[in-house]
């Protein structure tokens, strides 16, 4: 969870008032928090990289291709057999097998 920049700035405030314990246990945030909001007031931003593989893609895939392995779900995809790994657990999708 990302605390607003207002309640950050409303701490940091308080501060000088009081220790770094004694807000903690006011606000129940953490010391560390505090210190680091010192450091960088404003929060990170998502550093993650969104996904390669169309979701609807993918489901269409399976329905056409119901038996095919990864690495050819890979091919017609154009990404590599662990992201299809990846994208089938993400979406909940699992490999059907002929009994």
């Amino acid at each position: 969870m990302t605390y607003p920049v207002a309640f950050r700035k409303l701490v940091l405030q308080k501060r000088s008032q009081m220790s770094y314990r004694k807000l903690a246990a006011l606000y129940g945030i953490s010391v560390n928090a505090i210190r680091s909001w010192e450091q960088e007031l404003e929060p990170r931003k998502y550093q993650g990289t969104p996904s390669k593989i169309n979701s609807d893609r993918l489901r269409q895939d399976v329905a056409d291709y119901p038996d095919d392995y990864y690495f050819e779900r890979a091919a017609r995809l154009g990404c590599s057999k662990q992201g299809i790994g990846h994208a089938m657990r993400r979406l909940g999708l699992t490999r059907k097998k002929r009994a």
